[in-house]
């Protein structure tokens, strides 16, 4: 009879969960929101629950499972309806990099590094933040970017994270603190304090943002 209790839950859940599926529609994975996520967690946590309790049969469950998925009916339909209410839930894209200016305000808000910004931009095989001319940081969690030009991209190092020298960076690529500075001071840059970013090339050599050149204002963009 436990088994059989067991099987009939398990059934209920599969059921509950392709209905949740179907509920968030045609999306890919890096597509679905947190909040479309924490449906289907939520879900999942109703089922790890209810399984092995002998106090909560498959009626029960069903139950659950039918209130959840008219609760997230409801809730999918009214932010479709209500813009404002669609970008309370669900949030909007930020935007990372805008005419190939940072984006300070909106990098520090998505609590972004700037070494986890490279890796996000390598991901859409952009080597260099001088390449880039956008970036958006997407409601998903993905980032999606508009490159200056069609040119071959060349792998370049990060060497100072927001006024901070990357001082193993240097070493892997021959360089000590000295040639860091001389070479800043070439180009115009006296005081460390006021970079944000500083990479650097062997073909394209340095390229540089300071505080100043950054943007430092939310820009905001529809779903």
């Amino acid at each position: 009879m436990m088994f059989l209790q067991i099987a009939s839950k398990l059934v209920v859940g599969l059921i509950g969960l392709l209905l949740v599926t179907r509920l968030l529609g045609k999306k890919t994975l890096s597509e679905i929101t947190p909040f479309d996520l924490i449906y289907t967690l939520v879900l999942g946590g109703i089922l790890e629950e209810s399984l092995y309790d002998d106090k909560i049969n498959a009626l029960h469950f069903l139950f659950a499972v039918a209130l959840w998925g008219i609760m997230i009916y409801f809730l999918e339909s009214v932010v479709q309806k209500k813009d404002k209410i669609n970008t309370f839930i669900k949030g909007t894209p930020s935007v990372l990099i805008y005419d190939g200016e940072l984006n300070l305000l909106e990098i520090k808000n998505n609590h972004i590094e700037m070494e986890q910004l490279r890796s996000m931009l390598r991901s859409q095989n952009c080597f260099s933040l001088r390449t880039v001319k956008y970036a958006v940081l997407e409601i998903g969690g993905s980032i999606s970017v508009m490159n200056k030009s069609e040119e071959d991209e060349e792998f370049s190092y990060l060497l100072v994270d927001e006024s901070v020298i990357e001082i193993k960076t240097l070493q892997s690529i021959g360089k000590d603190k000295k040639w860091l500075i001389e070479n800043l001071k070439e180009e115009g840059y006296q005081n460390l304090e006021e970079i944000v970013y500083a990479e650097w090339s062997s073909k394209q050599g340095l390229y540089v943002k300071t505080y100043q050149q950054s943007e430092n204002q939310q820009i905001k963009l529809e779903n």
